[in-house]
């Protein structure tokens, strides 16, 4: 009996450990946080073009300038879609291993207003640790069937240095329907 409390915990420990890992090279820049990995270096480099005299250039029209206070052509493409105040679209993305584009559904504005709520009331970053999942993710986890998290009406989510039970309560009063996950030190939370 003693020996698989031992081994329990030392597994929690080590879950833990790695949770920690993870959490603080996301935060120093030391790994990308949820991006897909760079694309393989397989092609083959281009060959020096022989040396030739070079066309005179075409003319081309001018460019007409964007109108002021609009961001630059492709400046769009790099921000990230904010679904509010301090979220962005991708916090609540699936963390599937390619199963699905990443939204199998989108997260309802109900979950997405009341955790902002909640990210206003804490007055502190919430990371979201699981937001939206695909059938498989879900089962890989270990979640429920009816899982809220497959609606885009659930998500898993700690604040560091946050208590689990404060952050619980606080979700509460911000209309969330709550379920702590003390030992493993986050929140699920669902609409």
């Amino acid at each position: 009996m003693k020996t698989i409390r031992k081994r329990t915990a030392l597994l929690i420990l080590a879950a833990l450990t790695a949770a920690g890992i993870l959490y603080f090279a996301r935060e120093l820049n030391w790994a990308p946080a949820r991006q897909n990995p760079p694309p393989a270096q397989t092609e083959a480099p281009k060959p020096p073009e022989p040396d030739t005299p070079e066309a005179p250039p075409e003319a081309t029209p001018p460019e007409t300038p964007e109108p002021p206070g609009q961001p630059e052509s492709g400046a769009l493409e790099k921000q990230p879609v904010m679904v509010s105040e301090h979220f962005a679209r991708d916090e609540y993305r699936c963390d599937c291993a390619g199963y699905c584009d990443g939204f199998p559904a989108e997260p309802q504005p109900g979950l997405v207003s009341r955790i902002e709520a909640l990210r206003q009331a804490v007055g502190a970053p919430v990371i979201i640790t699981s937001g939206v999942r695909c059938e498989e993710r879900n089962e890989e986890v270990g979640g429920v069937a009816w899982s809220f998290h497959k609606r885009g009406a659930a998500a898993d989510l700690y604040s560091p240095g946050v208590p689990v039970g404060t952050l619980a309560a606080l979700a509460k009063d911000c209309g969330l329907n709550v379920l702590p996950y003390y030992s493993s030190g986050y929140v699920h939370v669902e609409i």
